[in-house]
C-alpha cells in the first residue's frame, strides 16, 4: 500500500480574490497567511497544526465553515483572538448577534483585532474547510437613536440613525463614525436594507447630482449611477417639482440628493439636500 502524505491546502478562491486564482500547496502543517479579501483553508487528516492569520491593521477577521459545522469543529480546533501564545479562544456560542443582522448568515466567529490563530488539536474525522475573510468591526449602535447590524453579509456593517439631519450633516455623521453614507448598487442589497428596516422610514443615501445637474453620482464611492441599478419612483427624479401634495417644492437646479423609501414600495425620490431626514451608514472592507 502506498502511504499518502497528509497536507493542508490553502485555496485562494477565484470567486473571492480575482487577482489570485492558483491553489498553493504545502507539505508542511500550518504557517502564516495574510488575508487580502478571503481565503479557504482545507484540512484533510492532519493534527497539531497551527495557522497564524493576519489582515490589514484597521480590519478584523471572520471565520466560517464552508463544509462541516463550525460549532462541531471546535472539537478538533481552537480559534484564537490574536496570534500570541495566550490569546483568548473564540467560542461560537459566545458570539453576540446584532438585532438587525440577517438571520440566514452562517455561524461565525469574529476577532476583535487584525490577527488570529487556528490551532488543530486533533485530526478532523471528515473533510473540513474554513473560510477566513477580512471584515469590518460592527458596533451594536452609534449612540442614541441608532441601530447596527450585519445586514447584507458577514463582512460589512450598516447602521441606521434615526436623528434627522440634512444630507451634508448625515455624510459627516457617517464619516465621524468611520463609515460612509449608504450606496444601493444592486437590487439584492436594497432588499436586504428593507428586510432590516422596513419601508416606513425615509433615509438619505449618498446619491446626488450636486456636482452636475442630472449627473447622479454615489458620493461615498465616487461612482456614476448609470448604467448601474436604479429604482426611481414613477416620474422621478423630477427636480422636486410638485407632482402631488406629498412632495415638497424646491427650486429647479438646486442641489438634489436621493432618498429611498419615498413610497410604500420603497422606491427613490430626489429632494433638496438641505431637507432633514434619517440616514443609513455603511462600512465595507
Amino acid at each position: 500500500m502506498v502511504n499518502m502524505i497528509p497536507i493542508f491546502v490553502i485555496l485562494l478562491s477565484t470567486l473571492l480574490i480575482s487577482s489570485h486564482g492558483n491553489a498553493v500547496e504545502s507539505p508542511l502543517c500550518g504557517g502564516r497567511v495574510f488575508v487580502e479579501n478571503a481565503i479557504v483553508i482545507e484540512a484533510h487528516v492532519h493534527e497539531d497544526c497551527h495557522w497564524d492569520i493576519q489582515t490589514q491593521e484597521d480590519r478584523i477577521l471572520v471565520i466560517t465553515a464552508l463544509s462541516g459545522n463550525l460549532k462541531e469543529a471546535q472539537e478538533f480546533l481552537t480559534i484564537h483572538d490574536g496570534s500570541g501564545k495566550d490569546s483568548p479562544i473564540l467560542i461560537v456560542e459566545n458570539q453576540k448577534t446584532h438585532e438587525r443582522s440577517r438571520k440566514d448568515l452562517p455561524e461565525a466567529v469574529y476577532t476583535t483585532q487584525s490577527t488570529a490563530s487556528i490551532r488543530f488539536k486533533k485530526a478532523p474525522t471528515s473533510n473540513l474547510q474554513l473560510k477566513i475573510q477580512k471584515a469590518v468591526d460592527c458596533p451594536f449602535n452609534l449612540g442614541g437613536e441608532s441601530q447596527c447590524g450585519r445586514v447584507v453579509d458577514e463582512v460589512s456593517c450598516y447602521c441606521a440613525t434615526f436623528t434627522g439631519r440634512n444630507h451634508s450633516s448625515q455624510t459627516t455623521y457617517c464619516n465621524n463614525n468611520n463609515m460612509k453614507l449608504l450606496t444601493l448598487e444592486t437590487y439584492e442589497k436594497e432588499q436586504a436594507i428593507h428586510a432590516a428596516w422596513g419601508y416606513e422610514v425615509k433615509f438619505w443615501t449618498s446619491l446626488t447630482d450636486a456636482q452636475q445637474e442630472g449627473k447622479w453620482i454615489w458620493e461615498s464611492t465616487n461612482t456614476n449611477l448609470y448604467p448601474g441599478y436604479a429604482n426611481w419612483c414613477t416620474g422621478e427624479p423630477n427636480d422636486g417639482i410638485i407632482t402631488g401634495d406629498s412632495e415638497e417644492c424646491i427650486l429647479l437646479n438646486s442641489e438634489e440628493c436621493m432618498l429611498f423609501n419615498y413610497r410604500s414600495q420603497g422606491c427613490w425620490n430626489d429632494l433638496n439636500c438641505d431637507d432633514t431626514l434619517d440616514a443609513i451608514c455603511q462600512a465595507i472592507p
